[in-house]
């Protein structure tokens, strides 16, 4: 059985996850987004700091913003989405 596009990006962050051992990190599954193209959407969420939502984001291009994104956000801290103003994610 062929993977899907979805199960393509999901394989290869989990192939990432488990190659580099990064630690405290959860990977949820979820339904349509309401963003639209070939492949899924892809949102990092960054505990007590905000989440980062990329749109059609192939396996390759999700490998790079995984390891860009969880080892250093500062340079993107001051345009996460914190959904209520406290400067925290709500999530």
């Amino acid at each position: 059985m062929a993977l899907k596009n979805t199960d393509l990006v999901i394989k290869s962050i989990v192939d990432l996850i488990e190659n580099e051992e990064i630690e405290n990190v959860a990977l949820y599954k979820t339904e349509f987004l309401g963003y639209g193209g070939e492949f899924p959407s892809l949102e990092i969420i960054i505990p007590n700091k905000g989440n980062l939502v990329f749109g059609n984001v192939d396996p390759e291009e999700a490998v790079k913003l995984i390891k860009k994104y969880l080892k250093d956000t500062l340079e993107i801290e001051e345009f996460l989405v914190d959904n209520n103003g406290t400067k925290q994610c709500n999530h």
